[in-house]
Parts: C-alpha cells; sequence; structure tokens
C-alpha cells in the first residue's frame, strides 16, 4: 500500500540567496512540460493524432533540458489520461442510469396525465348534454386544471433534463483545466497561475542509491539534496509519520523491489514541504470472525458499533458522535479519532464488518427526493468515513469483512428492536456484524 511522509515547512529566506528564483522557475517549467505533454497524450487518446518522434524527444528537444524533467511530466500526463478515462466511464454509466430513472419518471406522469385528459373530456361531454354540475365545475377549475398544468410542466422540465444528459452522453471528449475552472471563471488571475505550476512530482526509482533522480536524502544527516536545472540545493529536511520507513526504503538494496521513492514539492508562498511517497509492506490481516466480530452502522449524525462474541451475541454497543457543523478540518480530525478507537475496537482479534454500498447509486437515487434531505446527504462525507476507517484497520492488520447492505436496516427494526430493546441504528450495526460472520437473518 502506498503511504506518504510530509516534511516540515521550509521557508525560502532560510536557504541560499538564489534558492527561492531556482526553484520557482524549475516548477513553472515542469509544468509547462506537464501541460504539453498532457496535450500530447490527450491528442492521441481522443483526437487519433499520430506523431512521428516519441513524446520524451519532442518535449527534450522543446526545452533543452536533461531526461529527468520530461520523463516525469510524460509519466504524470499518462496517469492524469488515464484517469481521466476512468472519470468519464464512472460518468457515463452514472448518466445512463440517470436517463433510465428519467424516463420511468416521464412514463408515470404522462400516465397520470392521460388520465386526467381522459376525466376532463368527461367533464366536457356532461357539459354538452347539459349534466354540468356546480360541483364538476369547482373540480375542473381548482383542481383538475391545476393538476394537468403542473403535470405538463414536470414532463417538459424532464424531457428537457432528458436531452441535457443524452448531449452529455454523446459528447466524446471531456474538458479539462489546469488551475482551476473557478478561479479562471473568476478573473483571479494571480490565484490561476499560481495554481497551474504550484507542484512538481518526481518518480521513484529502484537503481541508484537515493531512490529518486532529482531527490537525494542523506539519512546520516537528515539532508535533501535537489538537483535542479542550475545547480544543486541543499536544506536540512525532518519528515514525520513513516519516517523510519522511509529510511528503510532508501537503505534498501540496488534494484530492490520497493526502493523507489516519489518526492512531490509543494509551493506555499513563503514556503514549501516536501512529499515522499512510497510502497509500505503491509501484513497479512491477523483478525477473523472464529471469536466474533465488531459490525458499524454509518449515519449522518453518528456511526453506530455493535460487537458480538462467537455465537453472535451482543457483548458491546457504542455510539461515535459525528458533528456536521464542525469547520472541515475539524471534522477531519474529528473522522481520524473515530477510525482509531473503531479499529482499537476490534484490536481484541476481531474482524470488522461494514456494508459494501454503490456510491454511484446513491447519488442517482438522489435525484428526487427533497432538496433538504439530499443536501444533508451530499454534506455527509459517507465514503470519506468508510475509507478513513478501513485504511486504519488495514494499517494495524484488522480484517476489513464488505457484506450486502440490502435491507439491514428494515431487518434490524422488524425482528431485533423490540427483542433487543435497542434503537434501528444498532439493529442494523447488528444485522451488518452476523451477516458479516454468517449467520442469516
Amino acid at each position: 500500500m502506498k503511504v506518504f511522509s510530509m516534511s516540515q515547512r521550509i521557508y525560502y529566506k532560510d536557504l541560499e540567496p538564489e534558492a527561492e528564483s531556482i526553484l520557482k522557475k524549475d516548477l513553472e517549467l515542469y509544468n509547462c512540460m506537464l501541460h504539453k505533454a498532457f496535450k500530447i497524450c490527450f491528442d492521441r487518446a481522443y483526437k487519433d493524432v499520430t506523431y512521428s518522434e516519441t513524446d520524451q524527444r519532442m518535449i527534450k528537444s522543446f526545452y533543452g533540458t536533461s531526461d529527468y524533467f520530461p520523463l516525469s511530466a510524460i509519466y504524470e500526463a499518462k496517469a492524469l489520461v488515464k484517469s481521466l478515462k476512468c472519470l468519464e466511464k464512472e460518468n457515463q454509466d452514472m448518466i445512463k442510469t440517470r436517463l433510465k430513472k428519467i424516463d420511468k419518471k416521464i412514463k408515470k406522469n404522462e400516465k397520470q396525465l392521460k388520465k386526467a385528459l381522459k376525466e376532463k373530456e368527461k367533464l366536457i361531454n356532461r357539459s354538452k348534454k347539459k349534466k354540468y354540475t356546480e360541483e364538476d365545475y369547482l373540480y375542473e377549475v381548482q383542481v383538475l386544471d391545476p393538476n394537468i398544468k403542473r403535470l405538463k410542466s414536470i414532463i417538459r422540465n424532464l424531457k428537457f433534463r432528458r436531452n441535457r444528459n443524452e448531449f452529455k452522453l454523446e459528447r466524446k471528449m471531456p474538458s479539462v483545466c489546469f488551475g482551476g475552472k473557478k478561479n479562471l471563471k473568476n478573473g483571479d488571475l494571480e490565484t490561476y497561475r499560481f495554481k497551474r505550476s504550484r507542484r512538481m512530482m518526481i518518480p521513484g526509482r529502484r537503481q541508484g542509491k537515493y531512490s529518486n533522480n532529482l531527490f537525494k536524502l542523506n539519512v546520516d544527516n537528515d539532508m535533501l539534496t535537489y538537483r535542479s536545472t542550475q545547480k544543486d540545493i541543499v536544506f536540512k529536511v525532518q519528515f514525520h509519520k513513516y519516517k523510519d520507513e522511509l529510511y528503510a526504503r532508501v537503505n534498501e538494496k540496488h534494484n530492490s523491489p520497493n526502493k523507489a521513492v516519489a518526492y512531490e514539492l509543494m509551493d506555499y508562498g513563503e514556503y514549501f514541504i516536501v512529499k515522499a511517497i512510497f510502497e509500505k509492506h503491509m501484513n497479512l490481516p491477523k483478525t477473523d470472525t472464529l471469536y466474533g466480530a465488531v459490525g458499524i452502522d454509518i449515519n449522518v449524525d453518528h456511526i453506530a458499533l455493535c460487537e458480538t462474541n462467537k455465537d453472535g451475541n451482543i457483548v458491546l454497543i457504542k455510539k461515535y458522535p459525528i458533528h456536521k457543523e464542525n469547520t472541515k478540518n475539524k471534522r477531519n480530525e474529528e473522522l481520524y479519532q473515530l477510525a482509531i478507537e473503531i479499529m482499537v475496537q476490534c484490536k481484541s482479534k476481531k474482524s470488522l464488518v461494514v456494508e459494501d454500498l454503490n456510491f454511484k447509486q446513491l447519488k442517482t437515487r438522489m435525484l428526487y427526493r427533497p432538496k433538504k434531505q439530499n443536501k444533508t446527504l451530499s454534506s455527509f462525507a459517507y465514503k470519506k468515513v468508510l475509507e478513513k476507517v478501513e485504511r486504519k484497520c488495514l494499517m494495524n492488520e484488522v480484517d476489513v469483512i464488505k457484506v450486502d447492505p440490502k435491507n439491514t436496516s428494515k431487518i434490524g427494526k422488524e425482528k431485533y428492536t423490540k427483542i433487543k430493546g435497542l434503537s434501528v441504528h444498532y439493529c442494523a450495526a447488528y444485522v451488518i456484524n452476523r451477516r458479516g460472520m454468517g449467520f442469516v437473518d
């Protein structure tokens, strides 16, 4: 599993006099190469353009640098195009499911409209036969006509939405904007240009002493040397998390499988931060469901936890609140602490059982729900909570079992709320737990 270790803030004023200008020039040069490499890869993937020369030779001859910068830019550009294709496929699948739902909604409203028009026709025939009463008139004016008008408006809007989605589905070429579309549209060109050239990613290398082409980490004195286009820049660096694993990777033998270390340099104006990315060896999970399991049901405002023994009986129930009103950083810190607490709960040789949810279907389900409910569900980062919990368990050799989420809350409500005397969420966590252990409810 890939992990990263962040350095401390390295201020430009603490470096050599020319270091700031050299680093910023290199950042701009690298990003120019990245944008050109991305255009070449994008044209090849979406426009079927062919080039006589290789990508490396084209970029190297155009910018007149060594091989390290062009190769890094091409490597990242290819990864961006690949991720763009995957994202485009996911979006197309989502649009197709959305179109099915829109067609279903149009058919339903057209059926209601047809029924309403038939009633209208009956009333017209009654008036022709002079059997039209005052009640018929009030029903037609106050109920039937507004309903027909409303249904026609709904069908018109749904058809417009269907046309929009069909147009998106036919569009084969996605749009990309380095630096952010929001900054470009707002006219904030200074922020836009800064974000376009603020980061640089140099892939790792298995061969060589320092696991990288341009960054050389000396593990003896914590000095990092950056080989710029002009000269070497040396500065003191202090990595925090996974420091020992990072140094172990650098100290590995030549051409070892996990020796490569990628470095990402991020510019923040007055200072910059270096991020080291490498492969961390993960041990196999040491937990199972032989002694029981721990099941969690993740909700908008809390996480319900239920621990069982080997027979599937409840041993412990616990509630972890989630404060939605907190700021983004506070929420992330809170979720991180929750993930640690849940992982500690599983340390007693018990596996964690979670729901295997399809987030694409969740998004399409939100299409015709009330706005307030959709806003609440959108602000709740279910996927982020699940990822943090899974990652923390994986790092601590705790097995995570994913089960089918179908009818967990319904079964918990109908079968266990009265017997156990617990809330629906605790019972849902209990059903998830038992499903992971192999019991059938």
